[in-house]
C-alpha cells in the first residue's frame, strides 16, 4: 500500500497569551496563526507553496508595521536591533523553504511547522509582547516599563532547519548531477547510435582495429569488399591478412585480399590511434578508378600517336618537299649567275631542314616507343645515352603492353629530368628489372636528396598518376648511399 501522510497536528487557537493589545498587530498575528495551522495539517507541495507565498506577503506587511511602531516610539536600540535580526531570519527562512519545497515537501513542511511554532512562542509571545507593552505605555503617557529584552529569538532559532535544508540542497545537487549524467549518457548513446549507423552504412569500407591490429568492427561495405557474408568472418582477424599494407599518415595505394584469395587494388586512409591504440581505416576499391585511368591514358596515347603521325607524315613530308624545291631553286639560280638569289635559296633549304628536324623530334617525343611494347628497352637506353646517365636493364622484358611501356618511359623521363635539374648529382643510374611477378624501374642519383619539408610538385604528382594508371606503386625516398631513389613497381597479371 502506498505510504500515507502523517496525521495532522492538533490546530492551535487564538488565546490571551497571543494578545498584544495593538489591534493591527494582533490582526496580523491571527493571520499567521491561521497559516501555521494549514502548514501543520499538510505536507502537499502545492499547499505548502501557497502557504509560503502567504508567509512572504505577511512578512512584508507585518514587519513594515512593526518597523513604523518602533520608529514612532522610543524603544531601546538593543530591542529594535534584535527585532530587525529576527525579521531578517524569518524572511531568509521562508525564501529558502520556497526554493526547496518542490525538492522535499515532507522535510520542508516539518521544518516550517517547527520554525513557526518557535516563532509564535518566542517572538510573538516574547519580543512582540514586550514591544507592545512599551508602545502602549508610551501612548498612555506613562514611562516605558524597565523590561529586559529577554531571550533573543535569533538565539532560539539558531540552526533551526539549517541541517535539514543543507541536506535537502545537497540531495538536490546530487539529483541534479545524476540527471545531468543521465542526460549525458542518453546523449552519448544517441550519438553512438548515430555514429554506428553512419559507420555501418557508409559507402566506403570502414574498419576499426585495436592496438594489436585485430579487426574489432567492420561495416557493410567492408563485408562486400572482402566477400564476407557476415562480420563474424572478419572480427578478431589481423587486418594485415586482408589489407596488405597500412599507411602511417598519407593515403596509401595497396591491395586488399578477399576471403576467396582474390586481390583488389585499394586506397587506404588511416586515422591516428586513440589513447587505447585503436584506429579507424577507410579502404576504397580503386579498381574502377584504375580502369578509368587506363582508358584515359590509352586515349591520350592514341591521340599522341595520331598527332605524331600527322606531324611526321603531314607537316614533315611538306617540309621535305619544300626542301627539295629550295635545293632545285638554288641550283638554277647559281647556273644563271644569280649568286645573291642562289644564297637566299640555299638559306631557305637550310632553315627547312632545321624545321624538319624539329618536327621529327617533336613527333618522336609524342610517340617515343614503337608499337608492341618491345621497344621500352631501346627507348630507355637511348634516353639515358642522350642525357649522359648510366643504364642497366634485363633483356627479357616481354609481356608489356603499349600503355604500360609508355607510362614507364614517361616516369623514367620525369625522374631523370628531376635528378639532372635539382639533385646536383655526379652519377645517375636507371635500372630496369623484369621478373615473373613484377617489373621494377629504378632511378637512383648521388645528389643532395629531397628536403624533408619539400612540397610535392606537378612532376611528382604526374609520376604518381601515371603509376596509378597502370596499377603500379611508386616510392620516392633516400638512396642507400645518399641521394634520391625513385622506384616504380608494376605487378604483372596475377603478381
Amino acid at each position: 500500500m502506498p505510504a500515507s501522510d502523517p496525521p495532522a497536528a492538533a490546530a492551535l487557537h487564538w488565546s490571551d497569551a497571543l494578545e498584544t493589545g495593538l489591534d493591527d498587530v494582533d490582526h496580523q498575528h491571527r493571520r499567521l496563526l491561521d497559516i501555521f495551522n494549514r502548514v501543520a495539517a499538510t505536507r502537499g507541495a502545492d499547499a505548502l507553496r501557497a502557504a509560503l507565498g502567504e508567509l512572504a506577503d505577511y512578512a512584508r506587511y507585518h514587519f513594515a508595521t512593526e518597523a513604523r511602531l518602533m520608529q514612532a516610539w522610543p524603544l531601546p536600540d538593543a530591542h529594535r536591533q534584535a527585532h530587525g535580526r529576527a525579521h531578517r531570519r524569518f524572511e531568509e527562512f521562508v525564501q529558502r523553504a520556497r526554493r526547496l519545497v518542490d525538492v522535499d515537501p515532507q522535510a520542508v513542511g516539518d521544518e516550517l511547522a517547527g520554525f513557526l511554532a518557535q516563532w509564535l512562542q518566542h517572538h510573538i509571545m516574547g519580543m512582540d509582547a514586550r514591544m507592545a507593552r512599551t508602545v502602549l505605555a508610551l501612548q498612555q503617557g506613562h514611562a516605558a516599563p524597565p523590561e529586559a529584552i529577554g531571550e533573543a529569538i535569533d538565539a532560539v532559532l539558531d540552526g533551526l532547519g539549517e541541517r535539514t535544508f543543507a541536506l535537502i540542497e545537497s540531495n538536490q545537487r546530487l539529483r541534479d548531477e545524476v540527471e545531468r549524467r543521465q542526460r549525458v549518457e542518453v546523449s552519448l548513446r544517441d550519438r553512438e547510435a548515430r555514429y554506428r549507423d553512419l559507420f555501418m552504412h557508409a559507402p566506403d569500407a570502414l574498419f576499426e582495429i585495436d592496438a594489436q591490429q585485430h579487426i574489432a568492427l567492420a561495416n557493410d561495405a567492408a563485408l562486400r569488399l572482402l566477400g564476407a557474408h557476415d562480420a563474424a568472418a572478419l572480427l578478431g582477424a589481423n587486418v594485415t591478412r586482408h589489407v596488405v599494407a597500412l599507411p602511417d599518415a598519407a593515403a596509401l595505394e595497396t591491395q586488399a585480399r578477399r576471403l576467396d584469395g582474390a586481390l583488389l587494388p585499394v586506397e587506404v586512409v588511416a586515422a591516428p590511434p586513440d589513447a587505447h591504440g585503436r584506429r579507424h581505416l577507410i579502404v576504397r576499391d580503386i579498381g574502377e578508378r584504375r580502369r578509368l585511368q587506363r582508358r584515359a591514358a590509352e586515349a591520350a596515347r592514341l591521340e599522341q600517336e595520331r598527332l605524331g603521325r600527322e606531324l611526321h607524315d603531314g607537316a614533315g613530308q611538306r617540309l621535305v618537299a619544300i626542301g627539295l624545291f629550295a635545293n632545285t631553286l638554288h641550283k638554277r639560280l647559281a647556273a644563271h649567275g644569280r649568286g645573291a638569289e642562289a644564297a637566299l635559296a640555299a638559306e631557305l633549304g637550310e632553315q627547312t631542314r632545321h624545321a624538319l628536324d624539329e618536327i621529327r623530334a617533336l613527333a618522336h617525343g609524342l610517340v617515343p616507343l614503337p608499337p608492341g611494347g618491345g621497344g621500352l628497352h631501346g627507348a630507355l637506353a637511348a634516353l639515358c645515352a642522350a642525357l649522359g646517365c648510366a643504364f642497366d636493364a634485363d633483356d627479357a622484358l616481354d609481356g608489356i603492353d603499349d600503355d604500360v611501356a609508355l607510362q614507364l618511359y614517361r616516369i623514367a623521363q620525369e625522374a631523370l629530368s628531376n635528378a639532372l635539374r635539382h639533385a646536383g648529382a655526379s652519377h645517375i643510374e636507371l635500372a630496369l628489372r623484369g621478373g615473373a611477378d613484377a617489373l621494377t624501374l629504378r632511378v637512383r642519383d648521388d645528389g643532395c636528396g629531397l628536403a624533408a619539408d619539400v612540397a610535392e610538385g606537378l612532376g611528382l604528382s604526374t609520376m604518381r598518376y601515371r603509376a596509378g594508371a597502370i596499377g603500379a606503386s611508386l616510392t620516392i625516398g633516400a638512396a642507400p648511399a645518399g641521394g634520391t631513389e625513385v622506384t616504380c613497381r608494376w605487378p604483372r597479371a596475377g603478381g
